[in-house]
């Protein structure tokens, strides 16, 4: 009887052994399975981190150009004026467009935009035009006649900060005024900049 014992006992033992081993397999290949993914989400991360900085780098270069030229912007004391002569028509609605890439008209739209928000206006929209109109002088649109003593009041208001305006009728625009700011170069000249 002692003798069948320890047969079994032996044969337990080896089974033992297997599941000990199976065990350490399942737990290494599971501990690979883990670290593998561990390293992929650092990859993703790394790629995900890179696909982000290299705009933010493009964006920075972009800015330290615009620093280095001299760029239409409205003053702080100009700010305060208009919004208080804008408070008066609050509620009004307007649209601004800029050039699509030409960080200058569009940084003094986003003032434009800024300020007649802080006045209490509607801003419509914010547009980018596809093409540039060149020129340094603000262009108003208005679609009928019944809007041009607005337009020629906003335009001495915003002559009076330095930014001269011409208004045009434009019938075929969809909104009742809009504000666009021509790129201060040419196209052409822009791209020969870059």
């Amino acid at each position: 009887m002692d003798s069948g014992n320890l047969k079994r006992s032996a044969g337990s033992s080896g089974y033992a052994r297997v599941a000990v081993i199976l065990l350490l397999v399942v737990g290494v290949g599971t501990a690979a399975v883990v670290y593998f993914l561990q390293q992929r989400a650092v990859h993703r991360r790394t790629e995900v981190l890179q696909s982000i900085r290299e705009p933010m780098l493009i964006q920075q270069k972009m800015l330290q150009e615009l620093a280095k030229h001299k760029n239409r912007s409205i003053s702080d004391e100009d700010a305060v004026g208009l919004k208080r002569e804008l408070s008066a028509d609050k509620g009004e609605r307007v649209a601004i467009e800029c050039t699509m890439g030409d960080l200058e008209s569009c940084y003094l739209a986003l003032e434009i935009n800024l300020i007649f928000e802080a006045s209490g206006w509607i801003v419509e929209e914010f547009l980018f035009a596809t093409q540039a109109t060149p020129g340094q002088t603000l262009i108003l649109r208005v679609r009928d006649e019944s809007m041009l003593s607005r337009a020629e009041r906003l335009g001495r208001l915003f002559g009076s900060a330095g930014l001269p305006v011409k208004t045009r009728i434009d019938g075929n625009q969809p909104f009742d005024l809009k504000i666009v700011i021509p790129s201060k170069e040419s196209p052409a000249a822009r791209e020969g900049s870059a």
